[in-house]
């Protein structure tokens, strides 16, 4: 055989094998698409997905031409993917106490206004008293951020992470953080994989670090939370936060769906901070993907520490959960989270 010919039956049969991959994905994809449709029941999803599942595996032994089946089944595909378009997002739900009020930010020249500013107040993970208030200050008053990853399982690629910044109010230094979340209905739970299937809105929660950090840290004894500082000016900082306001009054206006790998917690963050990386960002990296891995991402942009030499170093150096629950939420909350970092 000659090498031309070889080389084109091998990219053939690459070519075949992505298809094949690409249809078998999608194939998955679609059958928890049906069963979690928002407007079928339960209890018709279940035999709707299974039905579908059993067709398509007797139709690929019943159909002689196995390109007719492919064609069939991403032809199916496509038609499950158009009827979930159906489904949209939307402000009005009944939504947990603690997601009812979407944040609005108000600049104007230099003052900054929040409305829907968060401060629940924590006995438990569960037991908490819901609050909001207004809060202002300057954008020039915006001096540092930090990049926070909360590990909540014990899978390296699972985490939910966040910014939080500080601002010198004159008197004193003062914090707030700006979360990525799912907007949760009454009842409603964080599912990963639910979360591929357009099933939850999306929400930026502004919160106090009492609230936003506290409660992941003080109340959860198996998680592992780091705080890393960021590598950026004041002028970067205010920027930063400028950028975060236009996308939290957009969604104010707009309502979006969370997804868990296109528009995540940690795929937000890096869509506002891209600005601060040396050179482009590969928007593929699965580091971004999968927001376990984004605080190793970080650290290879020199978004994070970079005198540290090494990563587990500068980990080990962040973490701030076992102080948090040592010291408790109090009035020093956030002086004392960062006894134990490179920040001060």
């Amino acid at each position: 055989m000659k090498l031309p010919e070889l080389i084109k039956r091998c990219l053939l049969r690459c070519l075949g094998a992505v298809v094949w991959c690409s249809v078998f994905a999608g194939f998955v994809w679609a059958v928890g698409a049906i069963y979690y449709f928002r407007y079928v029941p339960i209890a018709i999803g279940i035999p709707l997905a299974v039905t579908y599942t059993l067709s398509v595996a007797i139709a690929f032994f019943r159909i002689p031409q196995k390109r007719m089946w492919l064609q069939k089944v991403s032809a199916s595909i496509v038609v499950i993917y158009i009827i979930t378009l159906t489904q949209q997002p939307s402000h009005d739900r009944s939504w947990e106490a603690d997601n009812k009020i979407m944040p609005l930010v108000e600049i104007l020249e230099d003052r900054v206004s929040i409305s829907g500013f968060r401060n629940n107040v924590y006995r438990s993970s569960t037991d908490f008293d819901v609050s909001y208030s207004d809060l202002e200050f300057d954008v020039s008053q915006l001096k540092q951020v930090w990049f926070v990853v909360q590990r909540f399982t014990a899978l390296e690629g699972l985490s939910h992470n966040f910014l939080t910044f500080s601002y010198d109010s004159g008197t004193t230094t003062r914090y707030f953080s700006v979360s990525v979340e799912i907007r949760r209905e009454l009842g409603e739970q964080f599912d990963p994989v639910k979360g591929l299937y357009r099933q939850y809105e999306l929400i930026y929660v502004i919160a106090d670090e009492q609230d936003e950090i506290g409660s992941r840290t003080v109340f959860r004894p198996e998680d592992r939370v780091y705080m890393y500082p960021v590598q950026a000016s004041p002028i970067q900082v205010q920027q930063l936060f400028r950028d975060i306001a236009e996308r939290v009054n957009h969604l104010a206006a707009s309502p979006e769906f969370y997804h868990s790998l296109l528009n995540n917690c940690t795929n937000n963050i890096v869509f506002h901070t891209y600005k601060l990386t040396p050179e482009p960002i590969n928007w593929l990296d699965f580091r971004i993907v999968i927001p376990g891995y984004a605080d190793r991402f970080a650290f290879s942009k020199q978004l994070i520490d970079t005198n540290t030499k090494s990563f587990p170093d500068l980990q080990q150096q962040c973490r701030i959960d076992e102080i948090a629950r040592a010291a408790g939420i109090t009035t020093d909350f956030s002086t004392d989270i960062r006894k134990i970092t490179r920040s001060e």
